[in-house]
């Protein structure tokens, strides 16, 4: 019997291939969106540190509640455009999500079909093997007699 031969099978290899890559660029994805939570955090921490610096001051001056009025403002702006970034990427995580899936059916549809040839074909080399060896047999005991 000739040896197993899906001829999909570069065609499945394929598909496994850009499967691994579509899962790659999802957690890169939700890489992306972790970082900008963390710089969003670290924004706020560094504002919180900056009021508890300025207000721990015996004396406050004019200039210096100016000044950390004006950083509020600046940290407000930022972690304004990190929230829209980061919704960007959560967009970009649900629409990567979606081709993971369809990456995902693709690949399975083909390796289901190669299981089923495979189960085939093995079905088929053990009646092979079978009738193989009945013949065998019937040609030993024809000679016997």
């Amino acid at each position: 019997m000739k040896r197993f031969d899906f001829p999909l099978e570069r065609v499945r290899r394929w598909r496994a291939e850009q499967l691994n890559l579509e899962e790659l660029k999802l957690q890169q994805a939700f890489a992306e969106r972790q970082a900008l939570a963390r710089a969003k955090q670290q924004i706020r921490d560094e504002l919180d540190r900056e009021s508890r610096q300025v207000l721990a001051k015996p004396a406050l001056e004019s200039l210096d509640l100016e000044a950390l009025d004006s950083f509020r403002y600046h940290v407000r702006d930022r972690v304004r455009d990190l929230e829209n970034r980061e919704s960007q990427a959560e967009q970009r995580i649900v629409a990567q999500r979606q081709k993971v899936i369809e990456a995902r059916r693709q690949f399975e549809l083909l390796d289901r079909l190669r299981t089923k040839a495979l189960t085939e074909w093995t079905a088929a080399a053990d009646k092979e093997q079978e009738t193989l060896a009945a013949e065998m047999f019937l040609a030993k005991s024809i000679r016997e007699s």
